[in-house]
């Protein structure tokens, strides 16, 4: 039966797998906290410029109906 003794190398190699792993956990995290903030940005900006196209084609609407006159409310 093989005895559970551990050298000093071993716990050091240990320490230093714990340390790395921790390590690549928060930089996924990190990572993932980005991706989040940048989906958030995007969703803004497309939101904006959504709204900005709305905008800009009931400005056309309005105008062409000012040119055929029945853009007006005051037809008689």
């Amino acid at each position: 039966m093989a005895s559970a003794q551990c050298n000093p190398d071993q716990s050091h190699s240990q320490a230093q797998a714990n340390h790395s792993v921790s390590k690549v956990e928060d930089a996924i995290q990190r990572a993932c906290e980005s991706a989040q903030h940048k989906r958030e940005q995007n969703s803004g900006f497309l939101h904006q410029t959504g709204e900005q196209m709305m905008h800009m084609a009931q400005d056309a609407v309005d105008g062409v109906k000012n040119t055929f006159g029945i853009g007006t409310k005051n037809n008689k």
